[in-house]
């Protein structure tokens, strides 16, 4: 079947003019609020995004004026963005001018002769601090649309039409529970209606007997019997009315929700998509593009037959051109680099979209270049201020590789059309959370590089964990959590000053979630601790909660015009029984925990220790084995104390009492048998045991650590939790 690329081409202009109409929009807004010399750095940050992604989407569907503008325009917004310029009279009438005209070619309009060549050579000159001469633009015309085949429906009304398929979504919820009471209701009328049938055969024993009894009691019991007749029928037509009651509440439910279904059905209709248009266009601007860096790109796409919301489309839009751009002009190398490095000359990119589960999908952009050059992006990271030497000294390649997401920090040697702003990424990611989701960065050295962006498939629902926290509930969004944990309140210790999870051999950190949001001290309960694992921008740590309600489909409600933004907060939504829940933001949770300093699980283990436990030091430089260590050992019941290496601990041990000292052999500034060598040399500390933990397995190293003093020699690559324990028991 052969592609009607003239029906392609509409469709993606179509979706073009609604996307720039969106950025307009917010560009005139922006620009609304500069002022000459004094605008504020994240309004300049925002209106230079919205033209650089408008930049970007005006490439992808062929509209090379409008891109030629956008350049221009650009080069003048980073020149006040990195304060080599200030805004000026001038300067703000050409960016009023460029908003002027933008407008125009995004709606096709007419423009006057010489108009935007002028007006590009005045950005340019601009940009370059040169003297400009104004000229005077016509207003951008309104175009009315004339495909009477199409309703254009705007996003307010689009998101009224949500809010009350949302609410009719909740009435349905409280109408099943309500139906669900009445029906409870009813049936408890039959045990009743039992004990009143059991009770009818003395009731009629009694009758018989009035006859015998005298006058007086007769009358008395007789009185009593009209009293129980009139009590059995008021609760018979109780009976009766709980019944009909029942009934229709059972119709109210079940049309309620019919209604409700119908109407998300109908709503899903409207909103979903087949992912596929997502890359519509895709291959030939791929190909542009990579004609323009001089390179060879073969692309292959994978997708599923999955629909998504169209709102998630139409932002994922942007992104995905900006992850292109990055892999063609930052990953891929030229053909003869390419053949010096003994690979194919054309570079490979692969896109590929997928459903992960229920609730969310996956798109991935994998390209086969030389990988991230770390020291590079260090180097530079370096030379923008984003870090200094010793900073980017202590990072690894890990969290060095999380520095492409900065604003402002790119590894190309000069700015192009292309790249080089530093934009693309940080774009990326704030988009991307946005919505709901994460991206996930891999890079191997001399094999590629590879983003992942983990999605929701809708944006008013989603699948969410229901916690409770001091006698409050919250909801956190499903694909942030990794495991839900219960553990006894021993696993989680105190390591390097705050209480920490040791998990499949890493060092977790653990926060209340009562301390991040300044819920108070609540006092832990007996029982096992329940944990909540996340992972939050590459990053992974732990949340202590009260209790854990499970996890369900939840509808997302907005905070409101006058709560767009409250930390720790996305939003709110509404359980079937009446309750509002506030939807908590993992990375929001993230920042926050970094900033508390105290912690309740510390207060809580230092109020319950009452009785001295033996003292032990450990010397390990690696954070991880010394945190795996001190765990075992605290675990066993020890009190632990940690040295970065030989020559803190022997300061320690100089300073205060232990039972024994287990020790690293390679550490920097004294390694473990220099330490051995005078503790056994210091008439104090000679019959302090020592205990050596190395992976140096030769015959020498372990001769040359039991003639250096050390009473126990275990090696790392054989070493077992147990043998530890034993040897320390032995010693101590």
């Amino acid at each position: 079947m052969s592609l009607d690329r003239a029906a392609l081409q509409q469709r993606l202009l179509e979706s073009f003019r609604i996307e720039a109409r969106e950025r307009l929009i917010v560009l005139a807004d922006g620009l609304a609020g500069w002022q000459e010399a004094a605008s504020d750095r994240e309004l300049i940050e925002s209106v230079f995004r919205e033209v650089h992604s408008l930049k970007g989407a005006a490439r992808a569907v062929g509209l090379q004026p409008l891109e030629q503008l956008c350049h221009a325009w650009e080069n003048l917004l980073g020149a006040v963005r990195n304060e080599e310029l200030q805004l000026t009279a001038t300067s703000l009438e050409l960016c009023r001018q460029a908003l002027k005209v933008a407008q125009k070619l995004s709606t096709a309009q007419t423009l006057e002769a010489e108009e935007l060549p002028l007006l590009v050579e005045a950005l340019e000159a601009a940009g370059r601090g040169e003297t400009v001469r104004l000229r005077e633009t016509a207003p951008a015309r309104t175009q009315q649309a004339t495909d009477s085949s199409m309703v254009r429906v705007s996003a307010k009304n689009l998101d009224t039409l949500l809010f009350h398929g949302e609410a009719l979504l909740q009435h349905k919820l409280e109408a099943q529970a309500v139906s669900q009471g009445l029906r409870e209701h009813a049936l408890t009328f039959d045990a009743q209606r039992n004990r009143n049938f059991i009770g009818q055969h003395s009731w009629k024993q009694l009758r018989d007997e009035l006859e015998s009894l005298s006058l007086q009691n007769s009358d008395t019991l007789q009185g009593l019997f009209d009293y129980l007749d009139w009590s059995q029928g008021q609760f018979d037509q109780l009976h009766f009315e709980a019944i009909n009651l029942d009934k229709a509440g059972r119709r109210l439910a079940q049309g309620l929700s019919q209604l409700s279904d119908a109407h998300a059905e109908d709503m899903l209709a409207v909103l979903l998509l087949p992912v596929g248009t997502l890359t519509e266009g895709i291959p030939a601007m791929v190909q542009d593009l990579a004609r323009q860096a001089g390179k060879r790109v073969e692309l292959q796409m994978r997708s599923a037959g999955l629909q998504v919301d169209k709102r998630i489309l139409d932002e994922l839009r942007t992104p995905l051109t900006h992850l292109l751009r990055n892999a063609i002009d930052h990953g891929i190398e030229a053909p003869e680099q390419r053949e010096a490095f003994g690979k194919t000359p054309v570079g490979q990119l692969q896109i590929e979209l997928h459903q992960e589960s229920v609730d969310w999908f996956l798109l991935s952009v994998r390209d086969d270049g030389n990988g991230i050059d770390i020291p590079q992006l260090k180097a530079r990271a370096i030379g923008s201020g984003l870090l200094n030497e010793a900073e980017a000294a202590q990072l690894n390649d890990s969290e060095a590789r999380k520095l492409v997401f900065a604003s402002g920090l790119s590894t190309a040697s000069m700015i192009t059309d292309l790249s080089g702003r530093g934009l693309g990424m940080a774009i990326v990611q704030d988009t991307v959370e946005r919505i709901g989701g994460r991206v996930e960065l891999e890079s191997i050295s001399g094999q590629g590089t590879c983003f992942r962006l983990y999605l929701p498939l809708s944006l008013s629902a989603f699948r969410a964990v229901i916690v409770r926290n001091a006698e409050r509930l919250f909801a956190i969004p499903a694909l942030a959590v990794e495991r839900c944990l219960r553990l006894p309140p021993d696993a989680v210790r105190m390591l390097e000053n705050r209480p920490s999870l040791v998990w499949e051999e890493r060092v977790l950190p653990v926060w209340p979630l009562a301390d991040i949001l300044a819920l108070g001290s609540v006092e832990p309960g007996a029982g096992e601790l329940t944990l909540l694992l996340l992972h939050v921008r590459g990053e992974r740590f732990v949340l202590l909660v009260d209790e854990l309600l499970g996890d369900q489909e939840i509808t997302v409600k907005s905070l409101g015009l006058q709560l767009q933004k409250v930390r720790n907060l996305m939003g709110a939504t509404v359980l079937g029984d009446g309750r509002l829940v506030p939807i908590l933001e993992p990375v929001d949770l993230f920042q926050s925990a970094l900033t508390t300093n105290t912690s309740s699980f510390c207060r809580q283990e230092d109020e319950g220790s009452t009785v001295r436990a033996q003292r032990l030091l450990i010397a390990e430089d690696s954070f991880t084995s010394r945190g795996l260590l001190k765990a075992i050992l605290e675990a066993a019941g020890y009190l632990v104390a940690t040295a970065n290496d030989g020559l803190e601990a022997w300061n320690a041990l100089k300073q205060e009492n232990y039972d024994l000292l287990v020790s690293d052999v390679e550490m920097p500034r004294m390694d473990g048998f220099t330490l051995t060598d005078r503790v056994r040399a210091d008439r104090e500390l000679a019959q302090l045991p020592v205990i050596l933990v190395t992976a140096l397995e030769s015959p020498e190293d372990r001769a040359k650590g039991l003639e250096a003093g050390a009473n126990a020699y275990l090696v790392k690559s054989g070493f077992a939790q147990d043998n530890l324990l034993d040897a320390i028991r032995r010693l101590i």
